[in-house]
C-alpha cells in the first residue's frame, strides 16, 4: 500500500525537513562510530572483542505490533512473542560458557563448529551463517526504508537503505567490532525515549473505540496464541544461534558471571519494552488508525507491520521528526552489528585468518551492494523471520549435541545428515498432512501462508515440531549407523573397535583425532586457533577448560553429560 495514502491529521514533514533529519542523524551517528573505533589498531581488535566487555547488549525493533494483529494471535500471542525475545538471552547464557570451554579464544559459533567437527563442515556452517545474517541485513534496511517512507512518502525508497549502509560501512570499516559494540549502548536510551514519548502521545492523541476493542477478539485467548508460545520460543532461540553478533557479545564478556548478570538484568526490562512496543498494534487498530490485516488484495495489501507508524502519523509533526531520528539510530546500531559479525565469520572461519585487515574492509564494503539492491523489494518481515526460524530448528540442534562429552563420537558427517534430515522431516510431515500432496509438503518448508492461514490449520506448529525432532533423530541415527558399520568392520577384519573409546581433544585445534583425514584438509586450519589470548591482557586465562568458579549450573550440566568431568583429565571429554 502507498504510504502517501495513510491518514495524517496533523500534516506531514516537508521533504526538506525529512531529508535533513535522515541525513544529519545518520551522519552524526557515523561520527560517533568513528570516534568509538579510533583505538582499533589490529585485525584482532577489528573483528573481535574477546573478553573485553563486561556485559552483553542486544537490540530490537519492529514486528511486535504486527503480531497482535495476526488473526487468532491477540495479546496472548504478543505475550508469547515477548517471552520468546528474552529466551535467546538465557540460551546464550547457557551455551556460551560451554562453547567457551572448547574455544576460549573464539568469538563465533561457526568457529566452534569448525574446530569441533573439522574444516569442511566449518566452511559449510560459515556459509550458512553468512546467508542468514545477510537476510537479516536486508530486512534491517528494508524496515528502515518502510519507516522513513511511512513518515515521509516523498523520499525515494532507495535513499534510506543506501545512506544507512554507507554511513555504517564507513565507521565499521574503520573501527570494526569495537565501534559496533560501543554504538549498541545507544539502544537502551533510544528505546526508553521511544516508550516515554509513545505512551504520552498515544494516551493523548488516540481515541480508543471500546466497542471495537471487545469485538476485535484481541483480548481473549485463542488456539494460535497458545501455539505461539512454543513456535516462537523454540524457533527464535535456535534461529538466533545464527546471529553471530550475539555470539560475539557472549564471547566478549570478561567472565561467565558478567554474562549471567547481564542476562538477568536485561530479562525483565526487555520483556516489558517489547510488550509495550507491541501494544501499539492493538491501540492503532482500536483507534481506527490501522485497518485489519489484508494479505489477499494486492491493491490494498497490508500485513500490519506499519501499525506503530500509522498511529504515529496522528501525532504532531515534531514527533514525526523525533521518530526519524530514533529509528535511524536503532537501525544503524543493528545494521553495524550484522556487518561486524559477518566480517568476523568471513575472516576467521571462511578465510581462516590468512588475509590482511584491508581485505576484511573490502569485503565489508562489497557485501553492502547486494543488500541495498534487495532491500528496496517489499517483503513481509514476519515471514522472513519465520522461514529463518524453521531453518535454524533444522540445523542447530545437531550442532549442540556435539557439546556433550558423551557424544564425542559425533562427527561432521552426522551434522550434515542431521541438518538435511530436519528439512526432510518437515517435507514428510507436510506431505502426510496434505494427504499425499508432495508439492504442498515441500512448500511447507518455506511457510507460504505464514501465520495467516486457516485457524484450523495445524501445518505451522507441525513443521516447527518436526524440524528439531527430525534433526536430532537423523543425527543420532547417522551416528548409530556409523557405529554399527564400524563394529561390523572391526569384527570382519579382527581389528580393535575404538569408536566408543573416550577421545582426547586438542584444545587448541578442537578437533577429534578420529575426524582428521591426514590429508590436505587436516592441514587447512586457522593458525590463530588457541593462541589469541596468549599475548593479550588475559594471557593467564585457563586455555584448557575456561576455569571458572563452580556454580549451580555447572552441576546441572555435569548431570546431563555436558561440561567437565571431574573424574578425568580436563582435556578429555
Amino acid at each position: 500500500m502507498d504510504p502517501s495514502t495513510f491518514a495524517a491529521p496533523n500534516g506531514r514533514l516537508t521533504k526538506a525537513q525529512g531529508d535533513a533529519l535522515v541525513y544529519s542523524t545518520l551522519c552524526g551517528f557515523m561520527l560517533v562510530g568513528l570516534w568509538a573505533g579510533i583505538n582499533t589498531r589490529s585485525k584482532r581488535e577489528f573483528i573481535s572483542g574477546v573478553r573485553t566487555q563486561p556485559a552483553m547488549s542486544s537490540s530490537l525493533l519492529q514486528a511486535y505490533p504486527q503480531m497482535t494483529l495476526v488473526p487468532g494471535a491477540g495479546l496472548f500471542g504478543l505475550g508469547a512473542y515477548a517471552f520468546s525475545t528474552i529466551a535467546p538471552l538465557w540460551a546464550f547464557a547457557f551455551f556460551g560458557p560451554l562453547i567457551r570451554r572448547y574455544c576460549p579464544d573464539g568469538f563465533t559459533l561457526a568457529e566452534f563448529v569448525r574446530r569441533r567437527f573439522g574444516w569442511p563442515i566449518g566452511i559449510f556452517s560459515a556459509l550458512v551463517f553468512l546467508g542468514f545474517m545477510f537476510c537479516f541485513m536486508i530486512v534491517e534496511l528494508n524496515t528502515y526504508s518502510v519507516i522513513v517512507r511511512t513518515i515521509q512518502p516523498d523520499m525515494n525508497k532507495v535513499v534510506p537503505p543506501l545512506v544507512i549502509a554507507l554511513t555504517t560501512t564507513i565507521y565499521t570499516t574503520y573501527g570494526g567490532f569495537k565501534a559496533s559494540l560501543w554504538t549498541d549502548n545507544f539502544n537502551a536510551i533510544v528505546v526508553i525515549v521511544f516508550i516515554i514519548i509513545g505512551s504520552v502521545m498515544f494516551s493523548k492523541k488516540l481515541s480508543i473505540d471500546k466497542d471495537l476493542m471487545h469485538e476485535s477478539g484481541m483480548l481473549g485467548a485463542h488456539r494460535l496464541g497458545g501455539e505461539l508460545w512454543y513456535i516462537l520460543t523454540i524457533s527464535i532461540v535456535f534461529s538466533q544461534m545464527f546471529n553471530q553478533g550475539f555470539w560475539q557479545r557472549a564471547f566478549a564478556s570478561r567472565t561467565n558471571g558478567g554474562l549471567y548478570l547481564s542476562v538477568i538484568l536485561a530479562t525483565l526490562p526487555l520483556f516489558t519494552i517489547v510488550f509495550l512496543v507491541g501494544m501499539a498494534g492493538p491501540l492503532a487498530y482500536w483507534s481506527h488508525a490501522q485497518p485489519p490485516i489484508n494479505t489477499s488484495d494486492e491493491d490494498a495489501y497490508d500485513d500490519g507491520s506499519n501499525a506503530l507508524f500509522r498511529a504515529l502519523l496522528y501525532m504532531p509533526k515534531w514527533v514525526h521528526g523525533l521518530v526519524l531520528v530514533l529509528t535511524g539510530v536503532l537501525s544503524s546500531s543493528a545494521y553495524d552489528t550484522f556487518q561486524s559479525a559477518m566480517i568476523s565469520v568471513i575472516e576467521s572461519d571462511l578465510l581462516l585468518s590468512r588475509v590482511n585487515i584491508w581485505w576484511c574492509r573490502l569485503f565489508l564494503i562489497a557485501l553492502n551492494v547486494p543488500c541495498v539492491a534487495l532491500a528496496v523489494i517489499d517483503i513481509d518481515i514476519l515471514q522472513v523471520f519465520l522461514v529463518a526460524d524453521l531453518a535454524g530448528l533444522a540445523v542447530i540442534p545437531s550442532v549442540f549435541l556435539g557439546l556433550s562429552r558423551r557424544l564425542a563420537v559425533l562427527n561432521g558427517f552426522d551434522l550434515v545428515v542431521g541438518g538435511c534430515g530436519g528439512f526432510l522431516t518437515v517435507f514428510v510431515f507436510g506431505t502426510i498432512y496434505y494427504h499425499g500432496d508432495a508439492i504442498q509438503g515441500g512448500s511447507l518448508i518455506g511457510l507460504p501462508n505464514g501465520l495467516y492461514g486457516d485457524p484450523d490449520d495445524y501445518s505451522v506448529i507441525g513443521a516447527f515440531l518436526a524440524a528439531p525432532l527430525g534433526s536430532m533423530g537423523f543425527t543420532l541415527g547417522s551416528c548409530a549407523t556409523r557405529i554399527c558399520l564400524g563394529w561390523l568392520y572391526a569384527r570382519a577384519t579382527n581389528q580393535p573397535f575404538t569408536m566408543l573409546d573416550r577421545q582426547h581433544i586438542d584444545i587448541q585445534d578442537c578437533v577429534l583425532d578420529a575426524d582428521r583425514t591426514g590429508t590436505f584438509i587436516d592441514k587447512v586450519r586457522n593458525p590463530q586457533d588457541g593462541h589469541r589470548l596468549e599475548d593479550g591482557p588475559d594471557k593467564d586465562f585457563d586455555m584448557h577448560m575456561h576455569a571458572a568458579e563452580p556454580h549451580l549450573l555447572s552441576h546441572v550440566l555435569q548431570r546431563v553429560g555436558f561440561g567437565k568431568d571431574s573424574s578425568h583429565n580436563s582435556d578429555a571429554r
